[in-house]
């Protein structure tokens, strides 16, 4: 045979246990010889790499059986010597064969239990590989990209804030892709929707402001063409656009000469100069992108604008990277004072950005769901313990025959593998239904679920469930039946017992974790149904019910150099949407509540002394029609509202929310002051507002956080060609869309509508992850207390039937039924005592994993913990009680009787 051949089979062979090596190396090395030889004469050089990967997938295929044969003779070997242990490996598989074909009949003559054994852990197989299968798609699988681990999210982080990183200025983001060299390379976005015109009717589609160089950060080339340059991401640039591979396929037909072809997007007609690689589509599913074309004197370091992803080089790290962001931010405070004050700049790594808070959700989920297994296979423990019992005279017999002791727990467990292989195969058919069942109800806000299916490292997760299982319901119980023996068998019988104080003990160990584990998993879904009940309860401080909203981004071309055109189209289309029949109000803002794209920006109070540059304070801002107000029903507690009299050219009028005036005038009326904001749209100037009325605080940001202080500013004096148009509709009115779309098309047909949906929906999108996480902790948790009740209902059933002789006996010499209730009641309470008391310190240390998911509810509530051990006490004293009330009731007469 060929050296290097005869090296690389050597090599394999260690991967075979000693004892398969001594005894058939040399038949395995000549056959390899003559493979060889045979494969080299007939097919050259192809058959000897045909040679070698036959001998790379015989080991991979052989070495399962050659560790499962070492395996058994080394049991054998710890048993009694019997003839068996000069049987050959043929002759070892067909006598593994003939144990499982007893295993098979064994198990047939006891039908209801091994039903009752295989649903059981089929439930728990099914829903911990549903589980796992969201687990592997959103957390475990790599990003879709060329090395993913190197990919960065960098942003800024505010002093006094959340922590969290936010968007960055463009001249930042050019100091850092200068300075910073332990990041290869970095790219801003604004992602966005662009209205697409000139390929039928117009509509909005998915894409992207960037700077240069997205697709080198993703190391990505373009399929044809290029990417955009450095010089068209300037204001007033060149109008080109990037198109994605399947935008140029389904929209474009795959045309060869694509690159030069024209697209009209905003109004404006931007030139093709290149196809993105098949597959690429960031940011969220982006079709197009185009220049930001961003001015940094419009727009400089305090126009926090784009989001920025990065790659780090191959040597370096993520601590690394931290460190000089942190040093360049110390650098750009001290240079630009007004602009980078209390701004410092952080990063993640792109997997992290993308998972968030789902990680940590997700995996309470897997692990609430491990737990249900235990539970479950707790139960099948004891009901193997409980058939021990009864197979004790067999085992006894076997072994008083010469039957090994490794031949027996090789059988047994044989029988326990067999229970666990056809519920794992039933239970990998249940995780199907539940995965698909798991996307229908599954929030929009889990990301990558598009990624979510039984792959195959789903089915290798069952597979390692089934053998896992199978030792830890099928080991304890078979090494202890194994060792049985006649004469301990005739002493049980003669003390009038099936049981051994081994088999009590270890029934106890298993229902003692069974209630913990239960304690655990109920405290968790109590945690988040409180939690939950409290966000239902939160007042929002607007009325969302039958509330219409769409968005309506107008073209660039007019409308973005047109203030007055901008404001009249709006002005118009409230006016015709307000008489269409069935519409109570109708009013526009930029930014719908709970919708995103509300502005947030800096504010300077003018009648206090003015604050250093850079330090000013920093307000939540909404530009709003004169009906948007009036439409979510938010009060005017003082003074006037918006007007259409706010137009360009007079005062400009300013509203302020409650929690506004209770932080800045507290002790004074706020009418008639004025506050400079630091930005502006289509009429930029640094006028001041005039605050004109204050309304009620609402919770438009987040439905969790407490309303902020917010300023509300004339649409008419700003025109904004990006606005949320709400529409309250009246009770049982009918489908007022078709008439809203063509009121738009009549005034312009290039303006489709967006997001459309109900003000109630976007509040329901918010409670959405507390309602998912909350009912799939909640049904693990009744599945876990009702395995436990019935786990404890079968042993203290099995108990008295073991009993019923002695139970018999006290009665008849006097016993009253309530001292037999008590005996058997405290008997079984024991273990269901010390598992609660065992789940309680468990809960209170594993309820700290569930505080980021929690609103307004501490991790160690004692409201909760009281309700859930009053609950789960009442659920164990009902499955006691029910066979102990049995037991006191027995006739002595029948119970001699079965004697």
């Amino acid at each position: 045979m060929n050296p290097r051949r005869s090296l690389l089979f050597r090599i394999l062979l260690w991967f075979y246990p000693a004892s398969v090596r001594h005894e058939f190396g040399d038949e395995m090395a000549d056959l390899a010889d003559h493979r060889a030889a045979r494969n080299r004469a007939t097919e050259g050089r192809t058959g000897t790499m045909r040679t070698l990967w036959q001998l790379i997938r015989d080991t991979l295929r052989a070495l399962p059986v050659a560790y499962a044969t070492s395996w058994m003779e080394y049991l054998e070997r710890r048993g009694r010597p019997t003839s068996e242990s000069r049987l050959s490996l043929r002759e070892r598989f067909l006598l593994v064969l003939s144990d499982l074909r007893f295993a098979l009949r064994s198990l047939n003559r006891s039908r209801g239990f091994a039903l009752a054994a295989i649903l059981t852990l089929a439930l728990g197989i099914g829903a911990n590989t549903a589980i796992f299968s969201v687990v592997n798609g959103v957390i475990l699988k790599p990003l879709p990209y060329n090395d993913p681990d190197e990919l960065v999210t960098i942003g800024v982080i505010w002093e006094g804030g959340s922590g969290a990183l936010s968007t960055m200025s463009q001249p930042d983001l050019r100091d850092v892709q200068a300075q910073i060299r332990s990041i290869e390379s970095a790219a801003g976005y604004n992602a966005t929707e662009l209205t697409l015109t000139g390929m039928g009717n117009a509509e909005a589609i998915r894409g992207a402001y960037v700077t240069d160089g997205l697709l080198e950060v993703f190391q990505e080339a373009p399929h044809s063409g290029r990417d955009i340059r450095t010089e068209e991401n300037i204001p007033d640039g060149p109008r080109v656009a990037v198109i994605a591979h399947a935008f140029w396929q389904e929209r474009l037909g795959g045309s060869l000469d694509v690159l030069g072809q024209t697209i009209q997007l905003d109004g404006a007609v931007y030139e093709i100069v290149g196809v993105a690689p098949e597959g690429f589509d960031y940011p969220r599913n982006a079709q197009i992108w185009i220049p930001m074309y961003n001015n940094d004197d419009d727009c400089g370091r305090g126009c926090h604008h784009m989001s920025v992803v990065g790659r780090l080089n191959e040597s370096s790290e993520l601590g690394i990277a931290r460190s000089e962001l942190t040093a360049l931010s110390i650098q750009l405070q001290e240079q630009y004072p007004e602009d980078n004050y209390g701004k410092s700049m952080g990063i993640v790594t792109l997997e992290e950005d993308v998972v968030g808070d789902v990680r940590t959700a997700l995996l309470v989920l897997l692990g609430a769901v491990g737990m249900v297994l235990l539970i479950a296979c707790a139960n099948v423990a004891n009901l193997l313990l409980a058939r021990g019992s009864i197979r004790s005279g067999e085992m006894a017999i076997r072994s008083a025959l010469g039957a090994a002791r490794g031949r027996l727990v090789q059988q047994l467990l044989l029988e326990a593998l067999v229970l666990a292989a056809i519920a794992g195969i039933l239970g990998v058919a249940l995780s199907s239904v539940g995965v698909s069942t798991l996307l229908r109800f599954a929030p929009s806000s889990i990301p990558r679920l598009d990624n979510v299916g039984v792959d195959l490292k789903v089915l290798l997760f069952a597979f390692g469930t089934v053998i896992l299982i199978t030792l830890l319901f099928g080991l304890v119980p078979a090494l202890r039946l194994a060792k049985i023996s006649v004469a301990t068998v005739l002493n049980q019988s003669g003390r009038g017992k099936t049981g051994s104080a081994h088999q009590d003990l270890s029934r106890s160990a298993l229902l003692v974790a069974e209630v913990a584990f239960s304690m655990m998993l109920l405290f968790g879904a109590g945690l988040l149904l409180r939690s939950f009940s409290k966000l239902q309860a939160v007042e929002l401080g607007f009325d969302r019910d039958r509330v219409l909203t769409f968005q309506l981004s107008l073209p660039e071309v007019p409308y973005d150099e047109d203030g007055d055109r901008t404001v009249h189209f709006f002005e118009t289309l409230e006016d015709r949407i307000a008489e269409i029949p069935g519409v109570q109000n109708v009013g526009s803002a930029f930014g719908s509540p709970l919708g995103g794209n509300v502005a947030s920006t800096s504010a300077e109070f003018l009648d206090r002394p003015a604050p250093p540059p850079g330090q000013e304070e920093t307000l939540l801002t909404r530009l709003v029609t004169p009906g948007y107000l009036e439409t979510l029903r938010v009060p005017l507690l003082h003074g006037r509202s918006i007007e259409r009299t706010d137009r360009n050219g007079v005062t400009r009028a300013a509203l302020v929310s409650q929690s506004l005036v209770e932080r800045y005038y507290p002790d004074k009326d706020p009418i008639g002051e004025q506050v400079r904001m630091g930005f502006g749209w289509a009429w930029g100037t640094e006028e001041p507002w005039t605050i004109v009325g204050v309304v009620g605080d609402m919770r438009s940001h987040r439905v969790t956080r407490d309303p902020r202080p917010e300023i509300y500013l004339s649409h008419g004096q700003q025109g904004a060609t990006y606005m949320a148009v709400l529409v309250r509709l009246a009770p049982n009115a009918p489908d007022v869309l078709p008439a809203i779309r063509r009121e738009v098309q009549a005034i312009d047909p290039n303006v489709p509508l967006r997001r459309i949906e109900m003000l109630e929906e976007t509040v329901d999108r918010q409670f959405g992850p507390a309602r998912f996480y909350m009912l799939l902790l909640g049904i693990f948790a009744c599945v876990a207390v009702a395995l436990a009740g019935i786990g404890l209902y079968g042993v203290v059933s099995y108990l008295v039937s073991q009993r019923t002789r002695e139970i018999g006996i006290r009665i008849a010499l006097g016993a009253a039924s309530g001292d037999v209730l008590k005996m058997v009641l405290t008997q079984g309470m024991r273990p269901a005592v010390a598992g609660i008391l065992l789940g309680v310190g468990g809960a209170y240390w594993g309820s700290r994993v569930l505080q980021a998911l929690l609103y307004n509810v501490e991790p160690g509530d004692l409201t909760t913990f009281a309700g859930v051990i009053a609950l789960l006490f009442g659920i164990v004293l009902l499955a006691i009680a029910l066979p102990a009330r049995r037991a006191s009731s027995i006739p002595p007469v029948d119970a001699l009787r079965v004697e």
